[in-house]
Formats: structure tokens, sequence, C-alpha cells
């Protein structure tokens, strides 16, 4: 308990330090939007136009590749062989150049300029019919970056686009060669930075004057090296496919709108429709637009150009030394809950697992804290309806002490995640399991019962829907899920989203279940015990939402008391009905029997 007080000025400082940067910035990429402009044949500068009336303020150009500046018209091509073939009536020529290898020239004049400055190795430069061919070994030319249009970017700069760069890395290319145009204000790397993996320290130097993206859900190599020295910003996209087949307009605006409001997403990247799935997909576009901004701003939110979000915080270490030992006390809580050898079996086996996963750092306590304090709070306070909200209160002292040892600069920004997250939702329920049975009879009697029972079908289709339920959570949790979300769940969520916050489903369902399972005292240990474990699956959640340390605490608070709200009224609201529904499946059963033994 003494440790809560110092964890609770740290909690303090940090929630002094959260500001809302109240400024997102909605960037649509040009290629996409070039591939819908193909479809209506016009141009995408010209829909972009279109499409910034309704809010679109930026623009997401992407670095030329040899493949671009050929399909563009601006650079010519010719492959070693096709030298041999055509017989340009230079045998000299002909016979230096290798087969395997690729030339370049220009069409447009300075349209090479930037890929001889920025790849190596140099090419071999030769006159062929009055014309200069650039010889570059191999056949892969296609793929190399080949710097920016400047034209292009004064272009679109020129009509009040933010410019969003999308450089492009390459073996042995550095920022220095490539460079990065003076009028962008955001940096999106299209797969690793530039740079990755020798000459990363110059995209540093390059990089202070703009905001370098750090794209949801996406692996980017090389920004794990760069996330603290550059300025940054969190962005969140849709892939092309998954938005054309599956996400109609109002649901991409909520799940952006979310990600503005609870993950501190400021850089909206939106790609247009490009197929008539849902309709006209020009419509479509602009009520993505139009309603996004729309959204945003009565959110509280401006749409505009932003500006590097500076977090000052750092912990005072030796409260935080004083929050930690808090959490190794709770190991010492969580042993006294299990007869003789395994308390102190499972407590060590929790330490060593946070050691493991977290390392000797900071992390392994905070891990620790979120993995033995959502078991405590229904362990230890009696089987009555008030233990949910004192569970609640266990759970988020628990909170205090994870936020208190977790949360750091960098892991504010989230560039540096927390470990061991999807354990947080599995180990807690498990740990419950345990020590619920326990409670009636020694692990070797259970091991006993086990092995002796002669299962039913009934037994086998109940063990299977738990474990498809602990499946389903762990795969479910975070913002990029393995299991998509269903229709039923999609519905509850559209209707929640109206509400200030939106709490999570998991608490949603799980508290109801603790409800059930302490106001029906008279069911099986083994029903009580399963709608138990949901309750701790809730008191898991809650400790996960706040364990994402990007997101607000007040945003995260807001979120669990009202799930906890909730989940009372519908527990309570389901009881009778789930009491009607039992005493009229035990008649209906009980009638059954006399006919059972004819």
């Amino acid at each position: 308990m003494l440790s809560l007080i110092p964890a609770m000025f740290l909690v303090i400082r940090r929630g002094q330090s959260e500001h809302r940067q109240l400024m997102v910035s909605i960037v649509m990429d040009e290629q996409a939007l070039a591939e819908q402009a193909n479809l209506l044949g016009t141009t995408s500068f010209n829909l972009a136009l279109r499409y910034q009336k309704l809010g679109l303020n930026g623009i997401a150009l992407y670095e030329d590749t040899v493949e671009s500046l050929v399909l563009k018209g601006r650079v010519g091509i010719m492959l070693g062989h096709e030298v041999k073939l055509l017989d340009v009536g230079n045998n000299t020529l002909s016979t230096e150049i290798s087969p395997n290898s690729t030339l370049l020239t220009e069409i447009e004049p300075g349209s090479l300029s930037n890929l001889l400055l920025q790849n190596y190795p140099k090419p071999l430069e030769l006159q062929i019919d009055q014309r200069t061919w650039y010889v570059y070994p191999g056949n892969d030319m296609m793929s190399r970056p080949a710097g920016y249009n400047l034209s292009e970017i004064n272009r679109w700069s020129e009509a009040n686009f933010d410019i969003a760069y999308r450089p492009r890395n390459f073996p042995n290319l550095t920022v220095e060669q490539s460079g990065f145009p003076e009028k962008a204000k955001y940096l999106i790397y299209v797969t690793g930075v530039v740079g990755h993996p020798n000459h990363l320290e110059k995209t540093v130097l390059a990089s202070q004057n703009y905001l370098t993206a750090i794209i949801e859900g996406t692996e980017q190599p090389g920004m794990n090296t760069i996330f603290s020295k550059v300025p940054i910003v969190r962005l969140l996209s849709f892939n092309q496919e998954y938005l054309n087949r599956r996400l109609l307009p109002d649901q991409v605006v909520a799940k952006y709108l979310l990600a503005a409001n609870e993950r501190g997403v400021k850089l909206l990247y939106l790609r247009p429709y490009t197929e008539g799935h849902f309709g006209d997909m020009v419509e479509n576009t602009e009520s993505l637009i139009g309603n996004l901004r729309q959204s945003v701003e009565n959110d509280g939110f401006q749409v505009g150009t932003l500006s590097a979000n500076v977090i000052k915080y750092n912990p005072v270490e030796w409260l935080r030394t004083l929050a930690g030992i808090g959490v190794l006390a709770s190991l010492v809580l969580l042993a006294l809950l299990y007869p003789g050898i395994w308390g102190p079996t499972i407590s060590l086996t929790v330490l060593g697992a946070g050691i493991a996963i977290g390392g000797l750092d900071w992390g392994a306590l905070a891990l620790i804290a979120a993995l033995t304090f959502p078991v405590l709070g229904y362990t230890y306070i009696r089987d009555h309806l008030t233990s949910v909200g004192l569970a609640t209160l266990v759970s988020l002292s628990g909170v205090v002490l994870m936020v208190a040892v977790g949360s750091d600069h960098d892991a504010m920004l989230a560039v540096k995640p927390f470990a061991g997250v999807g354990a947080t939702l599995i180990v807690p329920p498990l740990l419950f399991i345990f020590h619920y049975a326990l409670r009636f009879k020694p692990a070797a009697g259970w091991v006993k019962t086990i092995w002796t029972y002669q299962p039913r079908v009934g037994d086998l289709i109940v063990f299977t829907l738990a474990i498809i339920a602990l499946m389903v959570v762990y795969l479910r949790r975070g913002n990029f899920p393995l299991i998509g979300v269903s229709n039923f769940e999609v519905s509850v969520r559209d209707s929640l989203s109206g509400l200030f916050v939106r709490p999570r489903f998991k608490e949603i369902i799980g508290h109801p279940l603790a409800v059930l399972g302490l106001t029906n005292k008279g069911w099986s240990i083994g029903v009580r015990g399963g709608l138990m474990t949901g309750g701790v699956i809730a008191q898991a959640s809650i400790l996960n939402s706040f364990s994402h340390y990007h997101t607000p605490l007040l945003i995260s608070l807001q979120r669990s008391i009202l799930a906890l709200v909730l989940g009372i009224a519908l527990g309570l609201a389901l009881t009778p009905i789930i009491k009607l529904l039992a005493r009229l499946i035990s008649f209906w059963l009980r009638d059954a029997e006399p006919e059972a033994q004819c």
C-alpha cells in the first residue's frame, strides 16, 4: 500500500505532461489517387483539388523509381541484350555492353540527375547515335530510387497541400545522396528507413526539420534505431484492398476518430475507393473525407499542418524504484493464494516470465503488475456483488504501479512497446482457474479425477468452447487482430461510439459474467468458476488498456469506469432472465428423465 504513494506522484506527473495536440492532418496517397483518376479519365491533381474543398489538406508523394520514370515517359530504357539485337551500328560499343546490363537515357532533360547522384556503383557513360546512355550492371534497375520531382512538389505545394514525402531505401543508399525536399512536412518511408542498416546517423541529421511517421501495425526496418532521435508522428492507414472490400466510409471515419482520440494518431493517411463494391467510388471517397473532417472537428480537433509533439515526461528514478517494491509485493500476495509449494512456485514463475520477456528492466516489473493484480481482486475479496467494484479498485491499484514503473518518454510515444502485452490477457485467467480449482480439491486429487473421468459429449462441448473463448481473447487483442471483428461486435461498437469514450468489449462482456457468478451461489462450482474467470478477463483487460502508454490516462480511466457501470447494469438485468431460463431448462430435463428410463 505504501508503494502506491510514490507511484501516485509519478502518475500525476505523467498526467500533467499529457497534452492533446488538437491538430490532425488528412493526407491522401497520390499513387492510389492516380489509380482512381485513371479510371475517371482525369488527373490525380484535379481530383485532389476537388477533395481539398471537403477537408483534404495533404498529399503523399512517392520518390520516383526507374520504373516510374519510364512509365511517365521521362526516361528511356534498353537492356543489354537488346542493344545487340537491334544492332545500333557500332560494333565496338555493342561488344562492350554486357547482355546482362541496363541502359538508361534521358528523354526529359535532368530526369536522371537524382539517380546519377545517389546510386552506386556509378554507371558507364556511352554515346550511341548522338544520345547519352548510362550503362548499369544487372537487369534489376526498375526498383532503384531515383529521387523526387521538384516541379511536381512545387505544384502541389503552391496549391496549398502539405507534402508528405515517401522516400525509398536501397542497399548502400544514404540520405546524403538521396535528399529530402525542403517543402515536405512529413517523411513516410515506403519500406525501411533510408540508410538502413549502415547509414542511419546521416538520416537522423537530415530528418530534424520533418516529422517522421511511425505507421501503426507496419514493420519499418531501421525505425527502432532513429525514433528517439527525430521528431515523430503516429500514422494510421488502411490497405487498399481492405478498404475497397471491407470498410464503408462511416466505419473508416470511426476508426480514424478512435485512433486520434485514444492512440495519439495525428496523421490520418487516406486512400480513395478504387472499386465500386460499395457504390460510386468518388461519392464514397467524398463521404469519407467530408465526414472525417466533420467528425474530428466535432471532437475538438483542427485539420491543418502538424508540429512536433514534444513529451517532456521522464520519471523520477527513486520514486520509480519505490513503486517497483509494490509490484514485487504483489508476487508475495500471489504466492499466499496457493497452498504449499504451489505459492512460491507460481510467483517465481511469474517473476521469471517477467524477466524473460521484459529483461532486467522496468518493463519486467510492469508486466508482473499486469499479470498479478487482475487475479488478486476476486481471490482475496469475499463472494459478493460488491466484489466487482472492489476487484476493479485492486486492478486500478495495479494500474497505478504499472504506469509508474513502465512509463517513460519512449513508451508514451509508443515507440517502445509494452513487453508481453499478449500474456496480460491469458495468464491472469489461467492463474485464477488454478486457484479456484485448488479451493475444492488438491492438485493431486484433480489429476486423479481428470485421469479417471468419463467425459460426456456435453463436457467436451463446454471444454471446447472454453478453449475457443481463451483463444479468441488472445487473438482478438490489439488494433490489428488476427481474428476479425464479428458483425454483432461491429454493431455494438458503432452504438457505443456515440459515447464520450468507447469501453472495451472484453470488459462489457466480462463484468456481467462476474455479476452472474456472484449472484447465483446455488449454481455448480464449475459454472460459477467459468463465470468468474470471465470477470478476471475483464480485470486483465483494464490493465491491458493502461499498458498502451500512448493513450492518455484519463481516456483509459473513463473507458474502464464506463465499462464497469455498463457491465454491472447488464449483469443485474440478465440475472433474473438467466435464472428463469435455468429453471425452465431444469424442468424440461427433469420431465425427460422418465422417458430416458423406458
